[in-house]
């Protein structure tokens, strides 16, 4: 029996089509609200290979408006990639998924092999990482967002049409619609990601029918959508430099997580995984410790750890109390770390 057959049935994908599908690989920048329901279709329809790239942790208030994942996930609160995998493989196993627990990186995009990127991510510099990488690097990215009830789609390529700097010439704008600021309704995600998800196949599978200068609008309140014809700018910054130069990542800079009361932010000092289980071990702050994290309990407050030094803080209240937190807890493991190498010979 063939799993593809009604897939196969329609015209404009058919037998070539579904091949051109299986031989694909996309990259998914963050599996989060919209990529958690690409990743499932994506899956579904047969793509070959599937990169996942998402630094965070599943919780409980991700489960409104995303896809795959379980509260056994929240509880255990399993990195999205790697939850998102194991749901996957289970769904189709022929489809290879390449996981990266970590934030989206210039490195990944210029070293990485894919046909298509999907900008699933819920963070403007990220977005404009994405963007200039794809005039710097030559690729195709398909750019989706989605708050309240609004949601916007366009598949961008620089070579040939407008970017995203084009269509928000100040990208900063993107911040303002946010979902930690206005919510998301939850009928509106797979809304978008089913759009998103559709310009994907139709970009493997008939990429000349790809129009890269129209923005799709739907309101999922209203039941209405609306397309508009952007221009590439005459004087973009970004694709009319060939070699735009690309953001650097402010390590410490503190982000709020969409739709949560999470905290993400980079520590100065990077440990190893046993250093850190040692200063966990410590300051008895130690609460469970897993292949690629560890779960502490420090100063009343949850905080994830990661390798590469990145951080979670759960449940706080405030920026204010979230930058004091991170700031004490900074300061704690670059003070091990010089005890630490002071008592080395």
């Amino acid at each position: 029996m063939d799993r593809y057959d009604r897939q196969k049935r329609v015209a404009v994908i058919g037998k070539t089509g579904q091949e051109s599908l299986q031989r694909a690989t996309i990259l998914i920048a963050g599996v989060g609200a919209l990529g958690s329901y690409a990743t499932e279709q994506l899956a579904r329809a047969g793509v070959g290979k599937l990169i996942l790239i998402d630094p965070d942790t599943v919780s409980l208030t991700n489960l409104q408006r995303q896809a795959l994942f379980t509260e056994k996930d929240a509880t255990k609160q399993k990195l999205k990639v790697e939850a998102a995998a194991d749901h996957l493989h289970r769904i189709n196993a022929t489809t290879v998924i390449d996981c990266y627990p970590t934030p989206l990186s210039a490195d990944q995009l210029e070293n990485l092999t894919f046909d298509l990127a999907l900008d699933c991510l819920d963070n403007y510099q990220a977005r404009d990482l994405l963007n200039r990488a794809a005039v710097r690097f030559n690729f195709d990215f398909i750019f989706a967002s989605c708050a309240g009830t609004f949601g916007n789609v366009m598949a961008i390529s620089p070579q040939v049409g407008p970017c995203l700097n084009c269509l928000f010439p100040n990208i900063n704008d993107l911040k303002k619609n946010d979902c930690d600021l206005i919510g998301v309704n939850t009928a509106l995600v797979p809304m978008v990601s089913a759009i998103q998800t559709s310009l994907a196949i139709k970009y493997l599978v008939a990429p000349r029918e790809i129009a890269f200068n129209q923005l799709i609008t739907v309101d999922n309140w209203q039941l209405s959508q609306t397309n508009f014809q952007i221009s590439k700018s005459a004087n973009c910054p970004v694709c009319q430099n060939k070699h735009p130069t690309l953001p650097q990542v402010k390590n410490q800079q503190l982000r709020l997580l969409c739709g949560s009361q999470t905290y993400t932010a980079t520590l100065r000092t990077k440990l190893d995984l046993p250093k850190m289980i040692n200063f966990a071990q410590k300051g008895n702050c130690l609460k469970m410790a897993f292949k690629h994290f560890l779960k502490l309990s420090w100063q009343n407050h949850e905080i994830s750890w990661f390798p590469n030094g990145k951080v979670l803080l759960y449940a706080v209240a405030s920026s204010q109390e979230a930058e004091m937190l991170f700031n004490r807890f900074d300061q704690a493991i670059t003070q091990f770390n010089h005890e630490r190498q002071a008592t080395q010979p």
